[in-house]
This record gives structure tokens, sequence and C-alpha cells, in this order.
């Protein structure tokens, strides 16, 4: 363990007026959900809104009451995508569909999802990763006349906006995430928002059989949300960041979860939310503009819509090779700088889905896997960090531009990782 500033891959942080409007939940929770609801309403511009108490419960959620709908089995996803994905379909007792993705984007493969629609699944979940929008439209068009449903998964990706329109307002319904590292938090909550009456009515009757909340886990979640408010900061970081056993960043296959309505407390945390939200994608904006322009020539920052301004949640870099990666990752937990992978396989190589698909199919989903780094970009980033981190990117990228790109080469640029500016 070492004591240095650390930076978190991502961070959502709270206030402590924030903190004490939670505690205030014990006492007015049911009005700050009723009050919660409302504003999303009328911030989304959607008809309807539900509260629960994670992005994976919203997800089940949505898909047990489309099932209701429907004697399709099938859930089309991203190979490569958050595992919490395939953890609310197979709790949802539907069958998980891959289609490979297109590195250069990580939204899909749109000639793959082609042939998978065309076997008439259930739904699609185009999925806004790291704040990219994907192409909904154009899923939609696929699959409107087949009868087949678009839900939106903006878990990275709340309050961005794609041609005038908020991301999750595009297709039949759309589930937010209000988990730690993500645009808001409360510790954990889920938003489910829909203007389709027809699932609105199908969720209402799945909604209305979730219990509350238990007292345990409203307390255990507002014992982290404190401790998060007192870690996150980087210069107390490399506390929990030293301790294995918090696991933290960790990716997850979660074979069973809880799934309640979300409780006063959790809503009350968010009694700002707009404010926050705000805050938080106006400083992620701030400092991927200054990656943009400090980043080494050639370096490939991913990104959907090349002509448009792409608000990321964290941002997402390419690297040549796999190696070029781990040296980057492991030079950075060393200097503490945040940069970190994103998930460590893809979906087709969970171990407890290993079998289900056929091998080789999902070239471009480990391409991914292989080569993506994300740089961090929230509110504790600063300018000097920037710096640090673009200058030991750039000693990477050089060395492995060099001819041959020798193994002499990558010993210099490993030990070069400890990066002084």
């Amino acid at each position: 363990m070492r004591i240095q500033r650390t930076l978190a891959p991502t961070a959502a942080p709270l206030a402590v007026h924030d903190l004490l409007h939670g505690l205030a939940g014990i006492f007015l929770g049911e009005k700050q959900l009723m009050k919660l609801e409302g504003e999303i309403q009328d911030y989304f511009r959607v008809k309807h809104v539900f509260l629960v108490s994670s992005g994976k419960a919203a997800l089940t959620l949505i898909l047990v009451a489309l099932k209701s709908l429907s004697s399709r089995q099938h859930v089309v996803i991203p190979a490569y995508t958050c595992f919490s994905v395939p953890s609310a379909i197979v709790k949802a007792g539907l069958n998980v569909s891959l289609c490979d993705v297109d590195p250069q984007s990580l939204d899909f493969n749109f000639d793959c999802l082609q042939s998978l629609i065309d076997a008439n699944p259930l739904c699609v979940i185009p999925t806004h990763l790291l704040g990219l929008p994907s192409n909904v439209d154009r899923v939609k068009g696929l699959c409107q006349d087949k009868g087949v449903f678009v839900v939106e998964d903006v878990a990275q990706a709340m309050g961005v906006k794609h041609g005038g329109r908020f991301l999750g307002t595009r297709g039949d319904v759309a589930f937010f995430s209000l988990g730690r590292g993500k645009n808001i938090t409360c510790g954990s909550g889920g938003i489910i928002v829909t203007n389709c009456d027809l699932i609105a009515q199908a969720l209402r009757k799945e909604y209305q059989r979730l219990t509350p909340e238990p007292t345990l886990g409203i307390i255990r979640n507002f014992c982290e949300v404190l401790a998060l408010c007192l870690l996150i900061d980087p210069r107390l970081y490399w506390l929990p960041a030293g301790l294995p056993f918090l696991r933290l960043g960790e990716t997850k296959f979660y074979h069973d979860f809880p799934i309640h309505r979300m409780d006063g407390v959790r809503a009350s945390l968010l009694s700002r939310w707009k404010d926050r939200l705000l805050e938080s994608n106006a400083s992620h904006s701030k400092v991927a503009a200054d990656f943009h322009d400090r980043l080494p020539r050639g370096c490939q920052v991913v990104a959907r819509v090349l002509e448009a301004k792409v608000l990321y949640n964290r941002m997402p870099v390419m690297m040549r090779s796999k190696r070029d990666k781990d040296e980057l990752v492991a030079a950075s937990k060393a200097n503490g700088l945040g940069i970190s992978p994103l998930y460590p396989s893809a979906i087709p190589d969970i171990e407890e889905l290993k079998g289900s698909f056929m091998k080789g199919r999902f070239p471009a989903a480990e391409q991914v896997v292989n080569c993506l780094v994300t740089l961090p970009i929230h509110q504790f980033v600063r300018p000097k960090d920037v710096e640090r981190i673009c200058c030991l990117v750039g000693q990477l990228h050089e060395a492995a531009e060099k001819a041959g790109m020798s193994s002499d080469s990558r010993s210099l640029a490993s030990k070069s990782a400890s990066v002084q500016v």
C-alpha cells in the first residue's frame, strides 16, 4: 500500500448536505419519492417513472414486464458490455443472445444485429456505454416491423443528449443506474422511464409485487455512501485502493440480487440530483476536452459520432495491443493515476455463461477486451493529473511506434512508468 494522491477511475461525489437530506428521508421518504418521480418525468419528458433499488433491478423488472407481453425468450445485447446486463437477463428467466461490436465505436455491429433480429427476439438492448450514444434510431428501424422491443441501457449516460433528445427517450423503455461511479449516485438505485402505456401497465403490475427495501439494506447503503464521501477524495483514496479484499472496481456476474422499490433515504440523497448531474457532466466534458488537446497524436480515442461532442462517463482509449494496455494499467496503479480497463472479458467468456455461445464469433469484442482502457474525467481530476496521464500514455505510444516494437523499447517504457511532470 503506497500513501500518495490516488485517483479513482470514476467518481460521483456527494456533499455533506446531501447526506443530511438523506437522513431526513427517514421521516420524509414517501414525499421525497413522489417528488423525485415528478422531477424525472418533467426533466426527461416521459409519462411513466419507476424507482427501484439498483440498475440491475431496473433491467430485470423491465424484462419480466416485457416477458408478460410476449412468448419470445431471447434478449440481444452487445458481446462487450457490463456483466450486470446478462445477470439481469438470467434473473428474469430469459436467454442471452450476443451481437459482436464495432471496435471503433463500441456500438453494435449492425450486419450481425440484422440476422439476430430476423430470429425475432423479445428485445434488443442498445447500450450507451461510457456515455457514447448508441444508434437507437437504427436499432428501432430494424425492430419496428418485427414486434421486437427496444430497451435503452443508459446506466452510464444519464443526462446526456444526442440529436437534441436525452438518451433513454428514443427506445420503448429505458433504465438508468445510480450506482457508485455513475453520473450521479445514491449508493445504489435504478430508474425506469417509458412513454409506452402498454409497457408501463405491465411494469406497474410487476412493481406492485416488489417489497420495500429492508431496514438493514437501507442502513448498509447509507453507510457505504458515507464511506464513499470520505474516501473518494484523491488524498484518501489510496487507502481503499490498497486493500485488495474490498475488490474495488471488480466486475461481477451476479447469480442473484435483491429487487426492491427504492426507499425514501435513497430518494432524499437525490434531492439535488439535477444540480449534481449538471455539475458532474460539465466536469466530465471539461476534463475530456483537456485530454483531447493533450493526448499524443495518433492515440485512438473511441467516439461513436466523430463530428459530435461526446459526453463521456469515462474516456475510452484503444491501445495498440494487450501488452501496451497491461503496461499502462500497471504503471497507472503504481502512480495513482486512475487509468483502468473496463470489463475483464467479453460476455461469452464469463465463467457462468461459458458453453452458451459459439466460440470465435465475437472477434471485435475480444479486441476491445485486449486493448481498451479508460481515463478518469471526474470532478477530482486536475490539469496536473491530465498532464501526467498524457505523459505516461505518450511514453508507451512512442515506444510502441519504434521499429519492430522491440522488447528493449517496451522495457524502457515500463521503466519510465513513474512519471515526473
